[in-house]
């Protein structure tokens, strides 16, 4: 059996795509949004050497995105870039200009077709005859033929491309807004904006301002090692408002400019923060096609790892930086309470504790972005919150300050009772001040013109302590009728009628002020009680005053309402001047200075308003002094500074002498 003949033949075939490569895989199927494609243009456009970049959805009368136009100043397409690269798909970069273009794969124009099927093209170039306009439409449905109009003048014109998109694709007027179109371009270009701060895109002719946005920047070098296979630059931005999430993830990372990858790492030490990781290794993964996959890549999983420990990192060292630059922004302003350096070591506490506690506040309510004027309300109520509130509560419910937080503040008031010196402190001071404005009231100028029941009998109202810290008022310009019941009430007397008080000579006498010990005398007698007559600075004590006291003392001696057991009294006279016979009354030997008259339980004295001030300071200032030894012995400052050392830490610079009067000369105390 003859076996059949085999013919061998061999030929050539041509690779033969049909239009729809370009206008459905590469173009309407190739990117999942509008915005997508409208950023890809975008580079197209800065790769053509465009400046500025204009992005515009133009809405019709129902609100509805009928078109959307991009438009820039570049170079244009000229006629033997339209014939030569333009209509050739996955045409390779020109030569020399790899590493300068955004667009890599030479497919970009075409993401029109993902906006809309219908494209107006208008390009304006330049050559050394003059100037080119050529203009052109692509539609979805004709792919096979490019009718161009060109037109050639001598006259020059404005460069550029302008691109008008119809029959969008998109008609979610949602998807399409100008805001959404923002935010992508925004976080595509973010790094691309920065490293060229002379580009400019415009979404509705507003500039999306990346520079605006950043409160600080700083950058670092991720060096290649075994794991990382290429150096990589990571830029940490903290940002003047919070990073929604919602539109932005809070790490991209780029190649030449655009954001290949966006993540979200799990604990970002403040919203405000945005990390940016540029490196070459990842336009490797753009050009390969391996952008949907990148997660699954080894080298950039380890690059993110690395990216991710950096910025924690940074965060540490931002939060230091912060509570500096704000503390010391803080003892600035001349609404700080302590702006002149005092030696004393209650103030130097007490400056810690504000300082720690202001910065608290600062984390939680950002008192940094305050207004001047919400600033010093802050400020000043933080103040009185030290003298005169429970400072745990003002740092539970207004700082709303970590358990971990409060814990500490707890054993530094447990440890020291830091809180009672502070506001004991804080009293004394306030009353020294007192004191010397009292002495101007009643020997100054004033003095001519102070009224005693009207003026000077207010003022001492609310100051009874002048007269021993350990009194209180029981009743100011009350008659002896009013004094009795008070009296007997704090004795345990039961009261006493009308009637009965009718007998009691002097009863419808008026004392200025009667004042009752606040706690029970460890010793006897139970109860001790004052009564004060106070006189106008323009009133000489003489014989008619002296008189006036001796009928008080009479009244208390002579009454039997009154608790004779129990009970101590005290009868101030008090004016700024006394008469040479009230002197040698007040002034007899074997006497105590000031005293008129003394039984077994009472004593009658007068005084001159000089001698109670000066009593009262040198009170007052043994007070102050035994503060400041307790300070030194519970060494506050040292444990702040081992809890909140970041706070706390150029305390001792502001001790400095020089630094001391730079201070004082920046503004007085409030």
């Amino acid at each position: 059996m003859t076996k059949p003949k085999t013919k061998t033949e061999s030929y050539d075939l041509q690779w033969s795509f049909v239009p729809r490569i370009a206008t459905d895989h590469l173009g309407s199927l190739k990117y999942s949004t509008t915005s997508k494609a409208i950023r890809e243009l975008v580079a197209n456009s800065f790769d053509a050497g465009a400046t500025v970049v204009d992005v515009d959805v133009h809405l019709n009368q129902l609100g509805t995105p009928e078109s959307i136009t991009v438009a820039d100043d570049g170079q244009g397409i000229s006629p033997e870039a339209l014939r030569d690269r333009f209509i050739r798909i996955g045409v390779e970069p020109k030569s020399g200009s790899e590493g300068s273009l955004l667009g890599r794969l030479g497919v970009g124009r075409l993401a029109v077709y993902r906006i809309g099927t219908v494209s107006d093209w208008t390009s304006a170039s330049k050559s050394k005859e003059g100037f080119t306009r050529i203009s052109f439409t692509l539609k979805s449905d004709e792919r096979n033929n490019l009718s161009v109009k060109q037109e050639f003048t001598k006259t020059s014109v404005p460069l550029g491309t302008t691109i008008n998109v119809f029959n969008l694709l998109d008609k979610d007027a949602e998807r399409l807004s100008p805001g959404r179109i923002s935010n992508d371009l925004l976080s595509h270009f973010c790094s691309f904006l920065l490293g060229h701060p002379q580009k400019i895109i415009r979404v509705q002719g507003q500039a999306l301002d990346v520079g605006g946005m950043i409160e600080r920047r700083e950058s670092e070098t991720i060096p290649a090692s075994e794991h990382i296979s290429e150096e990589a630059n990571m830029e940490h931005l903290m940002l003047k408002s919070v990073v929604d999430q919602s539109r932005f993830q809070q790490m991209l990372f780029s190649a030449k400019g655009l954001t290949v990858h966006s993540f979200q790492p799990e604990d970002v030490f403040s919203s405000q923060y945005m990390g940016i990781v540029e490196c070459p290794y990842l336009d490797s993964i753009v050009t390969s096609n391996r952008e949907m996959l990148i997660e699954m890549d080894d080298g950039f999983v380890r690059l993110r790892d690395e990216a991710v420990a950096r910025m924690a990192r940074f965060g540490q060292r931002f939060e230091v930086m912060k509570k500096e630059s704000f503390i010391e922004r803080a003892r600035r302003e001349p609404y700080y309470p302590y702006r002149i350096i005092s030696n004393d070591p209650v103030t130097g506490v007490e400056q810690a504790i504000y300082d720690v506690v202001l910065e608290k506040l600062n984390e939680n309510v950002n008192v940094d972005n305050l207004t001047r004027r919400q600033q010093e309300v802050v400020f000043r109520l933080l103040k009185r919150s030290l003298e005169n509130e429970d400072l745990l509560e003002v740092l539970k419910e207004v700082a709303k300050l970590s358990d971990e937080d409060i814990e500490k503040f707890r054993k530094v008031l447990e440890h020291t009772t830091l809180e009672s010196i502070i506001k004991l402190s804080s009293e004394v001071t306030n009353r020294l001040v007192f004191l010397e404005i009292l002495h101007k009231l009643v020997y100054g100028e004033e003095s001519k013109h102070l009224k005693e029941r009207s003026q000077l009998h207010k003022i001492i109202d609310s100051h009874c302590w002048v007269f021993g810290p350990q009194f209180h008022l029981a009743t100011s310009d009350r008659s002896f009728r009013e004094i009795i019941r008070k009296h007997r009430t704090k004795a345990g007397l039961p009261d006493i009628s009308d009637d009965q008080l009718l007998s009691v000579v002097g009863i419808e006498d008026i004392p200025d002020l009667f004042l009752a010990a606040s706690r029970d005398f460890p010793t006897h007698p139970k109860h001790h009680h004052v009564l004060v007559e106070i006189k106008a600075p323009t009133v000489t004590l003489a014989r008619k005053e002296v008189d006036q006291i001796r009928r008080y003392a009479e009244t208390i001696l002579d009454s039997h309402e009154f608790d004779k057991d129990s009970t101590r009294w005290d009868l101030f006279l008090v004016s700024s001047r006394i008469s040479t016979q009230v002197e040698r009354d007040r002034t007899q030997k074997d006497k105590r200075h000031g005293c008129l008259w003394e039984w077994d339980s009472m004593t009658v004295w007068a005084f001159k308003w000089s001698e109670i001030i000066t009593t009262a300071q040198e009170s007052m200032q043994l007070v102050k002094d035994h503060l400041a030894r307790k300070s030194q012995e519970l060494a506050v400052s040292d444990y702040l500074r081992e809890n909140f050392p970041e706070v706390l830490k150029s305390l001792n610079a502001l001790s400095n002498p020089s630094q001391n009067a730079s201070a004082s000369k920046q503004g007085d105390v409030l």
